[in-house]
């Protein structure tokens, strides 16, 4: 039975709800792997359990970045594939993508570069680990700052401000082309084609070094295209989604479970597993009641706020508590409890009204 009648987030139109919960998911998944980042626990339990090569994946920011690609890829070709497809304006898709990255964005930086004159202290990271003490260490020029105003500037140190932005950059430059990224999906008319272009953008990354990443794009956009036949066919079986999401978790978390794989081979091991997942989420009814729970579906609302966020706030908690307490578990749910509030504020106050605005000024174009 297909399982194509999919629930749409009310309160974004065209969304759907368990991929939001997913995407959440993913931005937990970042900010774990900071929080982790800052102390020395190899050699305590904790540290033995979170760096054991099945678990790490939970908690690795990589792979994460990854998902958020696949699903970007997924969402963005959604409106323009299937029966009910629309055209695509180029100009009025850009406006609504520069109000839905850059004012969030812009307010990130300019919380992260407060936190890092007023609050961050350099000597409270003695004793931290080498990554958290060579953060927030570039210096701040005009240059840097007119660079991070325009996000994709070329050159830009992305570390200087909010080490996280440069998926943010990455996001950006795909927008700039994506009509023509939905030119070539339209324009494959069978899954067999959509594998060889796959199989081309991964010999572009290979041998000459380039487009890698439009592999991990258009490998969402592809899922979007055909995705009610594929979720027909993992809806037949709870036991071909058990093994397929099995299957899924090995490749997403090949940089851990296989060490022997050649890093180059990485970026298409895990960009697999990460589609795997999102298609998981669109047929399992069990996943995508997960993936619609109020807290799961919380972190869905705020993950964009929260991703920008939560390294800036970490860095400024660190150097408040950590001289006082010593305790890098207490500093890291101070930080979870400060990002996530920040990251709520940032979502009602910056990104909602963004995206109105953007749809508004997109269809006024669009009426011009």
């Amino acid at each position: 039975m297909a399982r194509e009648t999919l629930h749409v987030n009310p309160r974004v139109p065209g969304r759907l709800r368990q991929l939001d919960g997913l995407r959440g998911l993913a931005a937990f998944a970042v900010f774990l792997s900071h929080a982790l980042g800052f102390a020395f626990i190899s050699n305590t339990v904790v540290g033995r359990a979170v760096e054991f090569p099945l678990l790490r994946p939970l908690w690795d920011g990589a792979p994460a970045v990854t998902l958020f690609f696949v699903l970007s890829g997924f969402v963005l070709t959604l409106p323009y594939t299937g029966p009910t497809a629309k055209s695509i304006d180029a100009l009025p898709f850009l406006i609504r993508r520069v109000f839905r990255l850059y004012p969030a964005y812009w307010a990130a930086i300019a919380i992260a570069l407060a936190l890092r004159e007023l609050v961050f202290a350099p000597q409270a990271f003695a004793g931290l680990t080498p990554w958290a003490n060579g953060l927030w260490r570039l210096p701040i020029t005009a240059k840097t700052l007119l660079e991070h105003f325009a996000m994709i500037a070329p050159g830009m140190q992305t570390d200087a401000i909010d080490p996280v932005i440069w998926s943010l950059v990455t996001e950006m430059k795909v927008s700039l082309v994506f009509p023509a990224v939905l030119f070539v999906v339209g324009k494959t008319r069978r899954p067999v084609y959509a594998g060889a272009i796959l199989a081309v953008l991964a010999a572009c990354d290979i041998f000459f070094h380039v487009l890698g990443l439009f592999v991990i794009f258009f490998a969402g956009a592809f899922l979007a295209k055909y995705r009610q036949s594929i979720v027909e066919a993992l809806g037949r079986s709870r036991a071909i989604r058990i093994l397929l999401g099995c299957g899924g978790y090995l490749l997403y978390g090949s940089a851990w479970i296989f060490g022997f794989l050649p890093v180059e081979a990485l970026r298409y091991t895990t960009a697999a597993g990460a589609t795997i997942f999102v298609a998981l989420f669109l047929a399992s009814g069990s996943l995508e009641r997960f993936g619609t729970l109020t807290p799961i579906e919380f972190l869905g609302d705020v993950s964009y706020s929260f991703y920008l966020i939560h390294l800036p706030m970490l860095l400024a908690i660190f150097s408040v508590l950590y001289p006082r307490t010593h305790s890098p578990w207490l500093c890291a749910m101070a930080g979870l409890v400060s990002s996530l509030l920040a990251s709520w504020v940032l979502f009602k106050i910056v990104e909602l009204p963004g995206q109105r605005l953007g749809r508004a000024l997109s269809k006024k174009r669009m009426s011009w």
